[in-house]
């Protein structure tokens, strides 16, 4: 008799219809994207500038850099390396031209085209990886992300657009929700892929990591790859074939070399599973999966040295970890991101996070297969309690990794506690409860993404900045003043900074160099650009009128970030 309904033909279907219109909500937020944090500009920087990760306000590369360009770099290799010797050796006398140059780092003027070679690759720089190897070898972050915005950004030369990085997150965003699909399948709940799809992609979580121009999505997606061959060996018997070997290894390697807080979470998976391994006495299968994390942190370290100092030194690393802040309540902030990543009102979030605690615990009393719900949720619960003590920011980019996992454990929670309603409910028919199941959780999940819509909108979105960069349209034959108190941050302005044909950017420590410049003794206008939250605010805009001879001003925005005005003199 032939089919009349086709179920995996219909849950594939299902499936990309999820998956396109996920995708199509995200690129529509992506579009109403105006403005930038730092860090993301500093992905484009740092990807194409060459052979330095910062946008300089006095020089074109920073105190370092020149050193090397001066003292180390030769054309002949072998000097190259005997130089580095040399100052290896004589740190002294290293840290003593260190000191000469910075005596002379001044705020300069600088153009619109120096702006742009920072964030756009040249004719002259077209997979120029050496430099992005050698900028995130004085970062704090592995180079891989950074290697493919640079390869994006060679399509698009000369040319900065928000879309570069968009289009790297949007493609590991849909190679994520794949591997969700194998996950279910594995586990033979593939019905309950495109509901998790829907769920994930529709959150304010997944839509605002989506939208951050940072590395995150491409993180996430490899540790869903790691979880799903995690659960394949659970799945197979424990038995880890040369296939599972390479993907494994290959696997952890490129996590590791996205960004450091994959190891966190492959630690804790990779404890689970000896636990796991070792209780079931699977010896062999135990040396084979020890063997290849070994093999992969090797393989890792000798790819990018400089990870050891980042872990273990750098003031993002293990050296950077402070004890002073209130653990509880740093943990609570981190709780309620997520509730406001999957639109959870934080009084019923709580309430829901007991449910599946509980779920959690019966689960692993009554399961059969205690392994799959161990390696699913307990590497995840250790992460976000890690990552409470050590994250440097309350942040939502932080805890990100976990949203698509969170996602897998919510609805497979739901189905759980639906599905023991129903069975006294429906006594005949397992196809009609399981129907019924899967109409109830589309109905949840519809629900809960219509209520996140209309109560909260996703973060990165910077709305207001776009008053800013109508006036630099504007205005962008004056020049520019900016004023900030950070060496790092004015990279937000970048948008700015491409639009004015001059501009010198200047700390509130250096605002006296204005006095002797000569950069607007022939300008009757400029516009200053005055950040809110530098301290002193009014002493600072005094004395920027007072060393540039100004006579009056007229403020033309103000959107709690910066302050512009526009300047007149004599």
């Amino acid at each position: 008799m032939e089919k009349i309904f086709d179920r995996k033909k219909f849950n594939l279907i299902f499936f990309i219809v999820a998956v396109i219109i996920t995708s199509i909500i995200m690129t529509v937020f992506a579009n109403y994207k105006k403005g930038w944090h730092e860090d993301e500009i500093f992905s484009y920087g740092s990807s194409n500038y060459k052979y330095d990760n910062l946008f300089q306000n006095y020089a074109e590369k920073d105190t370092i850099n020149q050193i090397i360009d001066e003292k180390i770099i030769d054309n002949n290799i072998w000097q190259t390396l005997k130089n580095i010797g040399h100052y290896i050796t004589h740190r002294d006398e290293f840290m003593q031209i260190f000191n000469e140059k910075r005596v002379y780092e001044t705020p300069v003027w600088k153009t619109n085209e120096q702006a742009k070679d920072y964030v756009t690759v040249s004719n002259d720089e077209i997979f120029s990886y050496w430099s992005v190897y050698y900028n995130q070898s004085r970062d704090v972050h592995p180079p891989l992300f950074y290697m493919l915005v640079h390869f994006i950004s060679c399509f698009f030369l000369n040319h900065f657009s928000k879309y570069i990085i968009f289009i790297i997150n949007i493609l590991f965003y849909i190679a994520s929700c794949f591997v969700i699909r194998k996950i279910f399948k594995l586990l033979n709940k593939d019905d309950l892929s495109a509901i998790t799809i829907l769920l994930y992609g529709l959150s304010m979580g997944a839509i605002s990591m989506v939208i951050f121009q940072r590395m995150y999505i491409m993180l996430g997606f490899f540790v869903l790859l790691y979880l799903y061959f995690n659960l394949k060996i659970l799945k197979n018997s424990f038995e880890i074939d040369k296939s599972t070997k390479r993907w494994l290894t290959l696997i952890i390697i490129l996590g590791f070399l996205t960004q450091y807080y994959f190891c966190i979470y492959a630690i804790f998976s990779f404890l689970i599973m000896l636990v796991i391994l070792i209780r079931k006495k699977k010896y062999d299968a135990l040396k084979r999966y020890i063997w290849c994390h070994i093999k992969a942190a090797i393989i890792g370290i000798i790819i990018f040295p400089a990870s050891i100092y980042h872990i273990f030194f750098s003031y993002r690393g293990v050296g950077g970890i402070s004890s002073d802040t209130d653990y509880l309540a740093k943990l609570q902030e981190f709780m309620d991101i997520i509730f406001y990543a999957f639109s959870i009102p934080k009084g019923w979030g709580y309430i829901c996070l007991l449910i599946l605690i509980c779920l959690f615990v019966a689960k692993l009393i009554k399961s059969k297969r205690k392994d799959i719900v161990l390696i699913i949720c307990v590497p995840i619960i250790l992460f976000i309690l890690t990552i409470g003590k050590i994250a440097p920011l309350i942040n939502i980019r932080y805890i990100s990794i976990t949203f698509p996992i969170i996602t897998i454990a919510i609805i497979l929670g739901m189905f759980s506690i639906i599905d023991y309603i129903l069975k006294y409910i429906i006594k005949n028919s397992k196809t009609l409860k399981r129907n019924i199941n899967i109409i109830i959780l589309l109905v949840i999940t519809v629900t809960i993404s219509i209520y996140g819509f209309t109560t909260s909108k996703p973060q990165f979105l910077y709305e207001k900045y776009g008053k800013r960069i109508e006036i630099a349209e504007k205005y962008q034959n004056l020049k520019l003043v900016y004023i900030g108190q950070s060496v790092f941050s004015h990279l937000q302005d970048m948008e700015e900074f491409l639009r004015y044909h001059d501009f010198i950017i200047i700390n509130t420590w250096e605002l006296e160099k204005l006095k002797d410049d000569k950069g607007l003794e022939n300008d009757t206008e400029f516009i200053l650009n005055i950040k809110c939250w530098v301290s002193d605010f009014n002493e600072t805009l005094d004395k920027v009128l007072e060393y540039t001879n100004a006579t009056n001003y007229e403020l033309l925005a103000d959107d709690g970030e910066s302050r512009v005005y526009k300047v007149f003199k004599n």
